[in-house]
């Protein structure tokens, strides 16, 4: 289990915002997986938490594989 302390250093340490200032987002960011709407999960080892699909961070990716938000091939 994840203690607080944990989300929180790595929160700051993706430098994770809870919006984002450009079309760069978590739901369309290759790490994100979607669990229910607004919500996902980022697959990011630095990372590793839930998170908002508005929200981003510094370790922001666009998806490779299809290039559509949100959506992942095998997904």
């Amino acid at each position: 289990m994840q203690s607080v302390q944990e989300l929180k250093r790595r929160a700051e340490e993706g430098d994770l915002w809870s919006f984002s200032t450009t079309d760069d987002q978590c739901d369309n960011c290759r790490f994100y997986k979607a669990l229910k709407e607004g919500i996902g999960y980022c697959a990011h080892k630095d990372l590793d938490m839930v998170v908002g699909a508005t929200w981003w961070c510094k370790l922001w990716a666009p998806l490779v594989a299809t290039g559509r938000p949100g959506q992942q091939q095998g997904s």
